[in-house]
C-alpha cells in the first residue's frame, strides 16, 4: 500500500512539474512571438540613429530608475513599520528591491520580484510570511492607485485622447469616483490587519507616484534622443497602461507585452512605429542594466540566507 501511495505521489509531482514547464513554455512563446512581430515593424536603417552617445542616455535612464526604486524602498519601509515596528534598514530594503528587479527580468509577469522581496524581508527581519505579504500587497495596490491618478491627471489635459474617446470627461469622472470608492473599501479591509490612517495612505500614494514616474521620465529621455514630438503628458497616459499590461502573467517578465502596448500607445500620438519600438526596447535595456546590478547583490546575500544567518543591519 505504501509503495502504491509513493508511486502515486511521484506521478502527481511529475504531472505538476510538466504543467509548470508547459505554462512557462507558453509564456516564453508569447514573448518570442510578440518580439518577433515588433521586429518586423522595426526599420533597421533607423538603428543607424543610435550613436555612441546613446550609452550616456542609458546611463542617465539607469540613474532615474535607481532613484525611482529608492522611493519604492522608502514606501516599503514605511508600510513595514506600520505593520510591525522594527529597525528596518532602508539600504537593505533598497538592495532587496534591486534583487527583485533582477528576477523581474525573466520570471513570468512583472511580480516575480515581489516574491523574492517577500522572502528576503521574512528572513532578514523575522517577519511572518503573512505580514510580509500584506506589506507587498499594500505596495502593489498603492502603485495601481498612483498609476490611476497619473492616468486621470493626464486625461484632464489630454485633448488627443478625449477627442478620440468622445466621452473623455465622463470617463474621467466615473474613474475618479470609482477610485475614491475603491480607496475607502481598501482602507476598510487593510484596517482589519493593521492600524492605518488616510494620511498614511496619502503618503504611500505620494511615494508610489514618484516611483512610478520613473518609467515615464525614462521614456521621455529616449524620445528626446530620437527627436520625437511626444510630451511627458502624453507618456503619462501611456505608461500606466503599459505597467498594468505587464502585471498580467502571460509572458516572460512582461517582455513583448510591455513593448507592444508601449508602441501602440506612442503611435496614437503620431510617433512612427519603428521609433516607438526602439524607445520601448531601450526602456527594457535600462531595466536589464538595473537587473544586472541586482544580480550581483543577489549573489552576495544568497550565501547568508542559505545558511540561515540573519542579514539585518
Amino acid at each position: 500500500m505504501a509503495e502504491v501511495e509513493a508511486a502515486t505521489d511521484v506521478v502527481v509531482k511529475e504531472r505538476n512539474r510538466f504543467k509548470k514547464l508547459l505554462v512557462i513554455g507558453l509564456k516564453v512563446a508569447v514573448s518570442v512571438t510578440l518580439l518577433a512581430y515588433l521586429l518586423t515593424k522595426l526599420d533597421f536603417s533607423s538603428i543607424s540613429k543610435l550613436q555612441s552617445d546613446i550609452a550616456w542616455y542609458v546611463a542617465v535612464s539607469s540613474l532615474v530608475m535607481l532613484a525611482a526604486l529608492w522611493f519604492m524602498a522608502v514606501r516599503w519601509k514605511f508600510v513595514l513599520k506600520l505593520i510591525e515596528a522594527k529597525n528596518y534598514s532602508l539600504k537593505l530594503l533598497y538592495n532587496f528591491y534591486l534583487i527583485g528587479s533582477f528576477f523581474n527580468i525573466f520570471i513570468p509577469g512583472a511580480i516575480g520580484g515581489d516574491a523574492m522581496r517577500l522572502y528576503y524581508a521574512s528572513k532578514a527581519y523575522n517577519l511572518t510570511k503573512t505580514k510580509s505579504f500584506i506589506a507587498v500587497f499594500i505596495e502593489r495596490v498603492a502603485g495601481l492607485f498612483a498609476l490611476g491618478l497619473i492616468l486621470m491627471f493626464s486625461l484632464l489635459f489630454n485633448e488627443t485622447i478625449r477627442s478620440k474617446l468622445g466621452f473623455g470627461f465622463t470617463l474621467i469622472l466615473l474613474c475618479t469616483a470609482g477610485m475614491v470608492l475603491a480607496l475607502v473599501i481598501a482602507k476598510y479591509f487593510i484596517q482589519k490587519k493593521m492600524d492605518i490612517a488616510y494620511k498614511d495612505l496619502g503618503f504611500i500614494l505620494l511615494l508610489s507616484g514618484l516611483g512610478q514616474f520613473g518609467d515615464i521620465l525614462i521614456a521621455y529621455i529616449f524620445s528626446l534622443y530620437f527627436g520625437l514630438e511626444i510630451t511627458i503628458l502624453n507618456l503619462m497616459s501611456i505608461m500606466p497602461l503599459v505597467y498594468i499590461a505587464t502585471v498580467v502573467p502571460i509572458s516572460l517578465g512582461g517582455v513583448g507585452v510591455r513593448e507592444g502596448v508601449m508602441t501602440a500607445g506612442m503611435t496614437l500620438y503620431g510617433v512612427g512605429v519603428s521609433d516607438a519600438v526602439l524607445v520601448s526596447f531601450l526602456l527594457y535595456l535600462t531595466k536589464i542594466t538595473i537587473g544586472i546590478l541586482g544580480s550581483f547583490l543577489y549573489l552576495s546575500t544568497k550565501h547568508y540566507l542559505k545558511n540561515g544567518v540573519k542579514i539585518e543591519k
